[in-house]
Parts: structure tokens; sequence; C-alpha cells
């Protein structure tokens, strides 16, 4: 008799990555965290006894694709959290825990994920157990404005500014490493590690897809620079010195195309350049009023590029010449299937956002004035919601 799909050995064991968490979950709930079911020591599928088909089950989902990475809830307060293992001969706790200083987490300028908390691990001191917030990939859902990238164009920049003023270079800026804390942008949730998918309280045991999502207009997000496992930190700007060898995600950068000594912190910028141009000039239409300062960020001599501080004042010069219908109009996809998605939501959220008053740059970048939304009369407001009923 042949095998049942539902019950192929593929399905029905975890992965070595795997088990090494569900080793650790009896000693996470002495410490205040729970795991998903999946990671229970006395973990049984819930398809074989559920009715739901595996692939809609929320415990065939597994861990993240990076086997050091794992979603965890906080049991004191429900909070969904990011657990990390981090190597203790690596610099990256300390530089992680300097930057996560009351001080510096104070700067509205940081947009370094925070430090949560750091606990030895109960079997090894190779390796220590981190924590900080439940986050997505920055661009998990589309842009539907030019205002919404370029508040967020906006963040990274000052972000790495922030870095760079404390002398630390990143040097591995790409997209695995930057992200964002959704917040409410999903107002029935999603899974850490599905976020296009979700599950109800009243059956948490099914998937359910896809999940709803709101606009980055409306519901605001924080974007973070994450992963300081390549970062060089320096004790002062004098003391700044050249580095040697490829490091990071992005190889394909003139730095790495000799064994020459190169400064890490131009390398920073031509890295978040190379970003810019993939992941959104390169996939959405009417983008070329950023393409001054993507080229200049992905300028071949390193001497040549803008500092992370100056990208930033060019930036916000690029701003003040668009008007704000352009920063509020849709912005298209080059997929069409995604555009045509995304134009849907966007009308929408373009009328949720009238009623609600948001100026095109939402949260507002300082130094950037907006011309104020104009008083709505009740009968235009009352046009709106007719307008909002059938959408």
């Amino acid at each position: 008799m042949p095998e049942s799909p539902e019950t192929t050995p593929g399905l029905l064991t975890r992965s070595q990555s795997e088990l090494r968490w569900v080793g650790y979950q009896p000693w996470l709930k002495s410490i205040g965290y729970a795991l998903r079911p999946r990671f229970q020591p006395d973990w049984e599928p819930s398809w074989l006894t559920s009715g739901i088909p595996s692939v809609w089950s929320e415990d065939r989902v597994p861990m993240h694709i990076r086997g050091h990475v794992m979603d965890a809830t906080r049991i004191e307060d429900g909070c969904r959290v990011m657990l990390k293992l981090l190597p203790t001969d690596s610099d990256e706790l300390p530089v992680w825990q300097y930057l996560s200083f009351p001080a510096l987490q104070a700067d509205p300028r940081n947009h370094c994920v925070p430090l949560l908390a750091a606990h030895p691990l109960p079997d090894t001191d190779e390796t220590v157990l981190a924590v900080m917030p439940l986050l997505i990939y920055y661009d998990e859902i589309p842009f539907e404005t030019l205002g919404e990238m370029v508040q967020c164009i906006h963040t990274l920049i000052e972000g790495l500014a922030f870095l760079h003023e404390h002398n630390i270079a990143h040097l591995d800026i790409c997209t695995a490493n930057t992200m964002m804390e959704p917040g409410a942008l999903f107002p029935k949730g999603f899974h850490p590690c599905d976020p296009g998918r979700y599950t109800s309280p009243a059956n948490p045991l099914k998937l359910l897809s896809a999940a709803p999502y709101s606009s980055r207009t409306i519901v605001p997000v924080q974007y973070y620079l994450i992963d300081f496992g390549e970062s060089q930190r320096y004790s002062s700007y004098i003391t700044r010195g050249y580095v040697r060898g490829a490091v990071g995600h992005s190889l394909n950068v003139p730095e790495f195309q000799s064994n020459r000594p190169y400064d890490p912190f131009p390398l920073d910028v031509r890295a978040l350049g190379d970003m810019l141009q993939a992941n959104l000039y390169n996939e959405y239409y009417d983008l070329d009023v950023l393409l001054p300062l993507i080229t200049a960020m992905r300028e071949d001599k390193p001497t040549k590029r803008p500092t992370a501080e100056e990208a930033l004042r060019m930036l916000h010069s690029i701003i003040l010449e668009l008007e704000s219908k352009h920063l509020a109009a849709y912005l298209q996809h080059k997929n069409q299937l995604y555009a045509y998605v995304s134009y849907q939501d966007y009308r929408r959220h373009s009328v949720q956002a009238k009623l609600l008053g948001r100026p095109p740059i939402y949260p507002k970048i300082p130094g950037i004035v907006q011309e104020p939304p104009k008083p709505m009369s009740y009968f235009l407001r009352l046009y709106y919601r007719i307008q909002l009923w059938w959408l």
C-alpha cells in the first residue's frame, strides 16, 4: 500500500538544527520564553489527528532558514521575540550591547535593532543567547507610495550615519540584514516564519492565507539594521583603520577585486546603494528622482562616494523638491501581478489615509516641512467613508 503524503518520513521528523532548539525548550521555558508546538519535546504532528492537511498546519512550518535564529514568545507579557545564538569569540555581542546602551537607544537616529536580553547557554560557553524584537524583511509587503519609500530610505541612511558617527562600520549591509518591526501593519497577525500567512485564535492549529495588511502610511513601522557579526568598532575617529578581504553578502564591489586594504566606511555606503538599486529602483517604476543619490552611493571609487551623512543631506534635498501629490501617488511595481494587487490595496489605503489626515511622509522626517492636509468638510468625509465601504 503506498505511503500517505501526510505520513512521509520527511514530514514527521525535525532537522538537526530544530532538534537543538527542542533540547533547549525546557531551559528556555525556565527563563521565560515559550517555543511553538513544533519545538516541544513531546511534539506529534497535528495533521495526523486534526483533519487539517499538513500544508495548512501551523506546526509543519519549520524554523527560520538561519538555524541559529528562532522565534519565541516572552511568557511574562506574550510579546513575540526572536532568539539568536551568537559565538562568544566574535565582537558581535559587545558591539550590539554598546548600541543598546540606554543613552544610544534614546537617540532617534539609532536604527540598530535593540538587544532586549542576553543569556549564557546551559551547555556551552562558546555561544550565548541574544533576544531581540520579532522582525520581518523590510520589503516584505510592497511600498505603495514614494512617500513610504523615501521614509524608509531616510531611516536606513540615517541609521548608517549614526553607526559611522560612533565609529562602527557594519560591513554586511544587505537585504537579509535590513528588517522592519511591523507593529500593527498586519491587523490579524502573521506567522513569524511565513509572514504571508497567519493563524486565528479560534483555531491556532490552522494556517490561513493571505495575511491581510495595512499600509505604512496608516500604520508606521520601524526599520532596523541587524547582524553585527562582521562589524568593526573603533575607539575614535583617529583610530579608524583599513581592513582587508571580502566580507558580508555584497561581494560584487570594487574593494574586493584586489587584496589591497580598504576603508570599511565607504564600503557600507556602496553596499547600501547596491541594495537600494536592486530592491527598490529596479523593482518599481518612476524612481528616476532617486537615481542621482543611488548612483553617487555606488561610485566605483570609494573616495568619490558621499559619506552616509552626505548621502542623508542629498536625500533631504531630493525630498524638498517633491510635491505632496507626487509623494502620495501610487508607486507601481514592475511585477504586473504584484502591481495589480498592490493598486487595489493602495486605493483603499489612500482613502483611509485621507480620513486620518495623514501627510504623504509618515512618520514625518525631521527637517522636512510638509504641507498639512486641508481640513475636510463633513460631506467630503462622508463621501470618503462611503467610498471606503465600496472598496
